[in-house]
């Protein structure tokens, strides 16, 4: 009769632990890279829905103010002297839109007549200033031009 074995030979251990070691390291891999991905996507996610929040507002305070002072700088994008075609402050649309990111094109105290003139933001682009991430989004924010608006400056059609 033949011997009985006990056990596993030390090969077999080793086999073993190089098989779980080569699974362990395939797991952690793919749960890197997807993490890595989740991130850069919800980083351009929230980029996108800054942007489109942004451009909402702009065209939101164009289509209501008669004039007002358009504001963009290196860190935020600011209104003031929103005042509406009575020639009434609107102070709902004056202050800060967005901080937090970096933009451009920059704009100091840009004095805006909505019924004269188009904002013409077609080099348009938010960025993350930690990881250089960024979006561009053309636009021109436009709005009906009235004969109210090119009376009050003197003119008549």
């Amino acid at each position: 009769m033949g011997k009985k074995e006990y056990g596993m030979t030390l090969v077999e251990v080793l086999v073993t632990l190089i098989l779980l070691m080569l699974m362990t390291g395939i797991i952690w891999t793919t749960i890197l890279i997807t993490s890595r991905f989740n991130i850069a996507e919800t980083s351009t996610l929230r980029l996108q829905q800054e942007a489109n929040y942004i451009i909402t507002t702009l065209q939101q305070v164009h289509r209501q103010c008669f004039t007002y002072s358009l504001f963009i700088t290196n860190s935020e994008i600011k209104i003031k002297n929103c005042v509406n075609d009575q020639g009434e402050e609107q102070n709902t649309y004056n202050g800060v839109i967005s901080k937090g990111f970096t933009y451009q094109p920059l704009i100091d105290d840009e004095l805006i007549r909505s019924t004269e003139r188009n904002v013409d933001l077609t080099s348009f682009k938010v960025t993350v200033p930690v990881s250089n991430r960024y979006i561009e989004v053309p636009t021109v924010i436009s709005r009906y031009k009235t004969e109210k608006g090119d009376r009050q400056n003197g003119e008549t059609k």
